[in-house]
């Protein structure tokens, strides 16, 4: 059992593979199977029914089947698991969530459990203590979730959410993004003057990003007897980006928005400028943000009781000099390894334990040089005259 503490507006921050994503996906998973129970109606008499989630409807994380949402894919009790119930029952996979309307509030709770069914099918249903009272303030909650900018298509026709969604589950929400803009062209003020112009200065008055054009001028309908076709002019690559996370803002009101590294890609002034900013809209629209970070600006632009560090056992900082160690930890490559990555004759260097496992068994397999793990970093060095992956 895993407890994360989450303030108003948080910052995971920590390597790549320590959790900081798997968090975020484990809220939109929740927020999933909240929404499919609403859905169902679940009236109380029917306390020991749950309701279906198919891998189809299941778009928070990419999956081939659903026993991978288990450890080891191990959906059932073994005979040496201590859990009641004993071999063969089902093994349940619980979330649940705790909040406050107000900081003086009283707080609510509300959990899901999560049954294995298929491999493409699994049933979902409050716990057994929380069905009969579900908390309305939990049900009134609206989760969306961002992953990295990936990109954006040539064209991009007319989707509808369910299919967004699941374009934005498999890390491709630049996909979409001319499905947002439309939308918030067409259904909000607020949105349509954003649209209009907009503009991010850095402290010296120079101009980072400036948007001046009517709505019609990046998103338009051409409607024809089957085919409904978005168009879009573009604006410089970086700009892209920063109209998905800010346009994600306006088209999907929400409660809790979730970011998975909204700074990749951007310079670090643009880094800054861009969280200000959406600090300053969740501010105005009470909305929790969420973010996973690698970005050091991000982490000196944040207070540390407001910082969950995942480096070893995930914990809130207390004080300024550890939101300092975190940062430093933070920084990719020192001036060391690229004095040693220009010296060497190929040196390849990967963000993790999972690449480096799989680096090793490709070079098993390929009979190449094995890798070799320096100082945390998995280092695969060619020998002369062996070609490079």
């Amino acid at each position: 059992m895993r407890t994360f503490k989450l303030a108003d507006h948080v910052v995971l921050a920590g390597p790549n593979n320590s959790g900081k994503t798997t968090l975020l996906q484990a809220i939109v998973v929740w927020n999933l199977a909240m929404q499919k129970w609403k859905a169902a109606g679940a009236p109380k008499t029917k306390r020991k029914s749950a309701v279906p989630i198919t891998r189809k409807d299941f778009t928070a994380v990419p999956l081939r089947e659903m026993n991978l949402l288990w450890t080891g894919t191990s959906t059932a009790l073994r005979k040496s698991d201590s859990e009641a119930g004993g071999a063969g029952f089902p093994r349940v996979m619980e979330i649940e969530l705790t909040g406050k309307d107000e900081p003086d509030s009283e707080p609510w709770r509300l959990g899901f459990e999560y049954r294995f069914q298929s491999s493409e099918q699994i049933y979902v249903k409050p716990k057994e203590e929380h069905v009969e009272h579900l908390p309305p303030q939990a049900m009134s909650l609206d989760v969306v979730h961002v992953p990295p900018f990936s990109g954006i298509g040539v064209q991009e026709t007319r989707l509808d959410r369910p299919y967004q969604d699941l374009l934005v589950g498999q890390g491709k929400p630049g996909d979409v993004l001319r499905n947002l803009l439309l939308e918030t062209a067409e259904k909000e003020t607020i949105g349509r003057n954003w649209l209009r112009k907009s503009t991010i200065r850095s402290d010296t008055g120079s101009c980072l990003l400036s948007m001046r054009a009517s709505p019609s001028s990046y998103a338009n309908t051409r409607t024809g007897a089957k085919v409904q076709r978005l168009t879009y002019r573009r604006p410089a690559a970086v700009f892209n980006q920063v109209l998905m996370l800010l346009s994600f803002f306006y088209a999907r009101p929400s409660s809790i928005l979730l970011l998975d590294e909204p700074d990749a890609h951007l310079h670090v002034v643009l880094q800054k400028q861009v969280y200000d900013m959406l600090r300053s809209i969740a501010a105005n629209r009470r909305c929790q943000l969420v973010i996973a970070t690698h970005s050091e600006v991000i982490i000196d632009d944040t207070s540390p009781e407001r910082i969950l560090s995942f480096y070893g056992k995930p914990h809130p900082l207390l004080q300024e000099h550890e939101r300092d160690q975190v940062r430093e930890a933070l920084k990719r490559l020192t001036a060391m390894d690229v004095l040693l990555a220009e010296a060497g004759q190929q040196i390849l260097y990967v963000e993790g334990e999972t690449d480096f496992n799989l680096l090793k068994a490709w070079a098993k397999a390929t009979e190449a040089s094995s890798p070799q793990m320096v100082h945390g970093k998995a280092i695969l060095a060619f020998q002369p005259g062996q070609e490079s992956p």
